[in-house]
């Protein structure tokens, strides 16, 4: 396909919204199966993304619009179809032989930049952006328009993305080392991995975390489709030490459920891992164990008041001792309520080391009976250091 002729019909990208270049005159051959090219904002400046495809993997770059003209003359003549989307048209070039043909399709669009779809806010992945894992989440279309019914959990994801980018503020250098504890099918793990890495910029290493073997080979297949050589998933039992903690830099547990949560929050204690983001789920334990015998019966008469008033304990048992433990805790709402019940984090940043003093807690334990895992293990590891708090002891 003639890349001079068609550039210059393109105004040289000035108006593009994206161009997409498909149907290789090779399969197989030295150019990829097909590419995608779309302006991005990128550090306050204008720039373009080029998501190509080859080998069932995603590989992206981000370039100036110099770089992008050098990408496009390199990459057109080996393609038999391009297809650009412009402010009030869609265009379809398709060579057939030596003969090109052009359609033209009006569409509604006004203005070439994704940011100009926002709603009310710039997210820190707009609408339009090429992030394949929203796609496979199915809160982009092909496209990379937004589902409708998925805005919400769009949102989630831009608010996570806001925290960790808070919490870079914290740190120097290039280099970030990331845990995910419970990942599960670990969507967010690729959005995190794709934002610290493609538009942030840093060497970023992520270690995914989890007890189901088919869940963790199929996470490792996904990433390395994406072309993500620095993401891993791993096998474990978050209840016991086998994963590597040393020179972790940072850990996340979102909606690990129940007991894993103290389960990664006693890991990240016992590795002094700087900086926490978690949001605990199905805080059960407390719920099946708590009894009558004081001040807290009033919330146990009703049972939807007994779990709440459960979840909520238990979460406030984990900042305390993270507290204790030497960490600086903020409980924030993650998302409005509205989206959805499981919506607090605890958010932790590490201060200073220290064992706790929990006799306070362990005599409020006892009062009323029920167990609490985290509470329990920093109770065994302060016992275990020969410090064992006597009741009515508070720590700082």
């Amino acid at each position: 396909m003639d890349a001079a002729r068609l550039l210059a019909e393109l105004g040289r990208l000035e108006n593009t919204v994206k161009l997409t270049g498909s149907a290789p005159e090779r399969k197989g051959g030295e150019a990829p199966d097909k590419f995608t090219l779309r302006p991005v904002e990128l550090r306050g400046q204008r720039m373009w993304q080029l998501e190509s495809f080859a080998d069932k993997k995603a590989f992206h770059e981000n370039l100036d619009t110099d770089g992008a003209l050098r990408r496009l003359e390199e990459l057109l003549p080996h393609y038999r179809q391009l297809c650009a989307v412009l402010p009030g048209e869609t265009v379809t070039y398709s060579q057939y032989g030596k003969k090109l043909r052009r359609s033209r399709v009006p569409n509604d669009l006004s203005a070439p930049a994704p940011r100009a779809h926002d709603r009310e806010k710039s997210y820190l992945l707009p609408e339009g952006e090429a992030v394949p894992a929203l796609v496979d989440l199915g809160i982009f279309t092909e496209d990379y328009r937004i589902i409708h019914a998925r805005y919400d959990k769009y949102k989630q994801i831009n608010r996570f993305l806001e925290l960790v980018d808070d919490e870079l503020r914290h740190f120097s250098g290039d280099h970030i080392r990331i845990m995910d504890f419970g990942c599960g099918k670990s969507y967010l793990t690729f959005i995190l991995y794709y934002y610290l890495t493609v538009k942030r910029g840093l060497r970023s290493e992520i270690i995914g975390y989890d007890l189901k073997a088919d869940v963790v080979e199929r996470c490792n297949a996904i990433a390395g489709r994406y072309g993500y050589d620095t993401l891993r998933f791993v096998q474990g039992d978050v209840s016991r030490d086998t994963a590597d903690g040393q020179d972790v830099d940072m850990l996340v547990t979102l909606h690990a459920c129940d007991t894993a949560t103290d389960y990664a929050l006693d890991y990240a204690i016992r590795n002094r891992i700087p900086h926490i983001l978690s949001v605990p789920c199905c805080q059960h334990e407390v719920n099946l164990s708590l009894r009558k015998g004081g001040e807290l019966d009033i919330f146990q008469k009703h049972g939807i008041i007994k779990e709440r008033m459960s979840a909520l304990l238990t979460d406030a048992l984990r900042a305390e001792l993270m507290e204790r433990c030497g960490y600086e805790v903020d409980v924030i709402e993650f998302v409005d309520l509205s989206h959805t019940p499981k919506n607090l984090m605890l958010r932790c940043r590490l201060r200073r080391s220290e064992t706790p003093a929990l006799g306070d807690l362990q005599l409020m334990q006892r009062r009323y009976g029920f167990s609490q895992t985290l509470l329990r293990l920093c109770c065994e590891r302060a016992a275990g250091a020969g410090k064992a708090a006597t009741y009515g002891d508070r720590g700082n």
